[in-house]
């Protein structure tokens, strides 16, 4: 078996007003290990990375690298995870990152950031576990980089923009949601507007309206007393026979049935 190996140097949240009250900046200083930061909410800091600004938004994946310079403009909150390795394989990809990337899907990672910092490493069990999920971290952000095009500028005129697109549609997915529609809200044309959105968060923009609205869906068959009617109305699909249709081609089973599945893995 080809295993790839890695040190863990640090993981958790951080937290800048807790380590640095007082300050506004941090001094700069040249990265021993990669240094991977997921910021899940706007922030008034900047991060620069070899001189280069980066603005802290909601999404932001900070990629740092050994030998890199770096400093902060304060104040942040973010997950972190800095890791160290000899192996070869994974050095080349880690390099291969961009240095920012925005993630528009990025609830996923955020909850493996999260898991990481609340686990406990006292046993090898735990450390076991500690590393799959560090694991599926660095996983999913290689495959996230995967096929990207350059690191987005910071200067983008169109980034306000297109943060805000992507938080209308978060509130609004149960409303109609054509590319058309979000191209006026954006004030682009549809086409400019779909290649813009596909290029920042790596993904269409019908791909990520289906993937709030699954989600959406997958929390309501479970937690709630709904019909499979009312929750396909509830969550943005136009009929009960397309909802089903769609759910089983994204994820292999009805809704009725993904129900009785995961209400029913308890037995009593």
């Amino acid at each position: 078996m080809n295993n790839i190996s890695y040190e863990i140097i640090n993981y958790g949240i951080f937290d800048s007003a807790v380590k640095f009250p007082g300050a506004v900046s941090t001094k700069e200083r040249r990265l021993k290990f990669f240094e991977i930061e997921l910021f899940t909410s706007d922030c008034p800091g900047t991060a620069y990375i070899n001189g280069v600004p980066h603005r802290l938004v909601k999404g932001l994946l900070i990629c740092g690298k050994p030998g890199q310079l770096r400093h902060s403009r304060l104040h942040f909150k973010c997950c972190c995870l800095h890791i160290k390795t000899n192996d070869t394989r994974l050095s080349e990809l880690l390099y291969s990152l961009s240095d920012a990337m925005l993630i528009a899907d990025y609830d996923e990672l955020a909850e493996l950031f999260y898991k990481a910092a609340a686990h406990p490493n006292k046993n090898p069990c735990d450390t076991l576990l500690l590393q799959s999920i560090i694991d599926r971290i660095l996983y999913g952000i290689l495959r996230f980089s995967e096929n990207r095009g350059s690191a987005l500028s910071d200067t983008s005129a169109h980034a306000d923009t297109l943060r805000s697109i992507r938080e209308y549609i978060k509130s609004s997915y149960p409303e109609k949601l054509s590319l058309e529609i979000l191209a006026k809200r954006a004030n682009l044309s549809p086409v400019y507007f779909h290649r813009l959105f596909s290029e920042y968060y790596n993904i269409t923009p019908a791909r990520y309206i289906l993937n709030i609205r699954i989600s959406a869906a997958k929390r309501q068959l479970i937690a709630s007393g709904k019909t499979i009617m009312e929750i396909a109305a509830d969550c943005g699909f136009s009929s009960q026979a397309y909802f089903n249709y769609i759910f089983k081609k994204n994820t292999g089973i009805t809704p009725l049935k993904y129900r009785q599945k995961m209400l029913s893995k308890i037995e009593l």
